[in-house]
Order: C-alpha cells, then structure tokens, then sequence
C-alpha cells in the first residue's frame, strides 16, 4: 500500500505528519508515484541524509567561510559547527529547498526565517546568522551540541517531548551523528 506523506510544524517546532492533507497547514513531504511499496517513510528520511558528503571542492566552503565566522563570532558558536550544519543542510548550495519547504543554506523552514526575521531564506547571510542565532538558542537551552542539533532538525518541541533526548526517529539520529562526523572532520580541516 503507498500513500503520500504530509507535514506540519506548529509553532513550537513540533513535526506532525500524515498520509492525508489534514487542513491548510500541512505541505506535501513525499508523494506516491507507483502502485509498488517504495519502502517506509522511515526509510526514505534515512535515505535523505545518507548520500552528504563534505564537498571535494571548497570553492563554496570558501565563498561562505567569512559570513560563517562572523556569525560565530557574533552569537558565540564555533564556524566549524556551522560549516558542519551548513554542510548537512544544503551542501553549500543556497538555492537548495527541501521537500518540507526548508530553505537556503541553513535550510530554515519558513516559521522558523520568519521566527528569526529573515526576508530572504536565500539570501547568504540571513541565512546563516539565522540558522546560528537559532542554534546558539537550541544550546543554551539544551546544553549540548547533540541536543540542538537534534533540535534543529526534529524541532526544539520535539526534544523537549523525549526529555531532553534525542528523539528516537532514525532520520535525526542519523542527522546528529552525520553533522558531529562533519564538526569532528572541519575541527580537523578547515
């Protein structure tokens, strides 16, 4: 049996999703397009993060690395956490929008743009001074680099749902430990 998949993140930063278009809020995630099991939709989200790689060209790396550090100058991070996010994210690709609707380099789902006043999701530095002002909140918050970023990615409601755990959802799992692998090579690297 196939179904689409639906999405709505609520204002907390909780996910909730759906075979079916509950009301206006909820954005097509995955469709359906055969007759044959394409897996679950667990599945698929594992697949999403499977296939980032750190760019063999650091071209991008380079053009962003000066926005980078002054964002992490500004809100306290280390650029190599945000090169590692901006790497899982969008592979430095500022136009990159996600299936859910996230956008940009940091990919911020427009709640989350809007949460943050970026005009712009595409706009280089909106992006990555949001994307850096929010993980700075997630790690005041939640202590730990694992935990914002769990956050980051499954929303901050979520975390805060699963006592302050990673949620056990493989895609953010799999997020978490993608990006500390990429903070972990560019604390090496860069």
């Amino acid at each position: 049996m196939c179904a689409d998949i639906y999405i709505y993140i609520d204002r907390s930063g909780n996910q909730h999703f759906s075979q079916r278009k509950v009301n206006d809020n909820y954005r097509l995630l995955l469709r359906s397009e055969t007759n044959e099991n394409p897996g679950s939709f667990k599945n698929w989200k594992e697949k999403s993060y499977s296939n980032i790689k750190i760019p063999n060209s650091k071209t991008l790396q380079n053009r962003y690395h000066d926005l980078i550090v002054q964002a992490a100058g500004k809100y306290n991070l280390e650029p190599e956490f945000i090169h590692a996010v901006i790497t899982a994210e969008s592979s430095y690709q500022r136009k990159a929008v996600s299936t859910a609707g996230a956008k940009g380099l940091m990919q911020l789902m427009p709640v989350t743009a809007k949460r943050f006043g970026v005009d712009d999701p595409f706009d280089p530095k909106q992006s990555i001074h949001a994307g850096a002002l929010y993980l700075n909140k997630l790690l005041k918050e939640f202590k730990s680099k694992k935990l914002a970023l769990a956050a980051y990615n499954a929303g901050e409601g979520t975390v805060r749902r699963y006592n302050r755990q990673i949620p056990p959802y493989p895609e953010t799992q799999n997020y978490v430990a993608k990006v500390m692998r990429f903070y972990h090579y560019y604390k090496d690297n860069l």
